[in-house]
């Protein structure tokens, strides 16, 4: 047999060597570290995005959006159906019971009031002068 013709066994060539079984593994378990923490990065941006939804739509009656969580120990997992979306019913409540306990948190509606720097419409008239008796 020639050299030409022979052709190699998968034993002999070294891309089909077997690798050991440990090193197998430790390459599964970087792949799976690996997925584990984009998972983890994933899941973390997902819930700061569901977490400013939130705090949007709670806008309008708090003073501070990040009450609901932080003063009323909310988590965002509360705040969510069993689908994973944002529950408006569960904000509602959760919100209304915040305030019930800290009414401050409520955001103000009725801004200043009369600070009295605008001109008055009903002004008394003024009391006569000893001039004014003299003149008439």
């Amino acid at each position: 047999m020639s050299d030409e013709t022979k052709s190699e066994t998968p034993a002999d060539t070294p891309d089909n060597e077997a690798a050991s079984p440990n090193a197998e593994a430790a390459k599964y378990r970087r792949k799976l570290r690996d997925a584990e923490a984009k998972l983890e990065t994933a899941n973390t941006r997902i819930e700061t995005l569901l977490r400013r939804d939130i705090e949007q739509r709670v806008s309008d009656r708090l003073a501070v959006p990040a009450d609901l969580f932080e003063i009323g120990k909310r988590s965002v997992s509360d705040l969510l159906t069993e689908d994973g979306e944002v529950a408006d019913d569960a904000i509602t409540a959760a919100v209304e019971s915040l305030l019930e306990n800290r009414p401050g948190l409520a955001k103000a509606t009725a801004g200043w009031g009369s600070v009295g720097g605008s001109s008055r419409s009903a002004v008394a008239p003024a009391a006569p002068t000893w001039s004014d008796a003299l003149r008439a």
